[in-house]
Formats: C-alpha cells, structure tokens, sequence
C-alpha cells in the first residue's frame, strides 16, 4: 500500500442485503459506489456506502450483520 491508500472490508451481510423485492445489493453495486470517488477519506467511503445501502434497502429487514471497516495507511514512521 502507498500512504494515502484506503483498505474497505466487509462482512457478507453488506452484499447479500436484499430490498422488498428481493433484490440483492451485490458486489457490483458495492464496488460501484465505492469508487465514485477515488480521493475520499475513510469516513466519506463509509458514509457513501451507507447511504446507498439504506436507499437500496428501503428499510426492509436484514438477517445478517452489516459490518464495513475502512483504514487509510498513512506510510511509515521513522
């Protein structure tokens, strides 16, 4: 990694969410708001992702832990 480089992890329950149609949120979906925008800081990514995963969702109930974790590597100290 280069200083200044996000690493996003997930649980599966973030993909696999489904709407009231049935519909699963997905990887695609995932990976597509997640580089809207290369530059964002950690808690932007997060805060993205977030929103679309609601607005997706549409409140419908989920089954499954919804975890996302976001670290920036900051490089090395001497």
């Amino acid at each position: 990694m280069n200083p200044g480089d996000c690493l996003f992890v997930y649980t599966d329950g973030v993909p696999e969410a489904d709407n009231a149609l049935h519909e699963m949120f997905g990887e695609e979906r995932l990976v597509d708001t997640v580089n809207q925008d290369p530059g964002a800081k950690t808690g932007e990514l997060i805060r993205r992702v977030h929103e679309a995963f609601d607005l997706f969702a549409g409140g419908a109930p989920q089954f499954d832990d919804i975890t996302m974790l976001c670290l920036e590597y900051y490089g090395r100290t001497k």
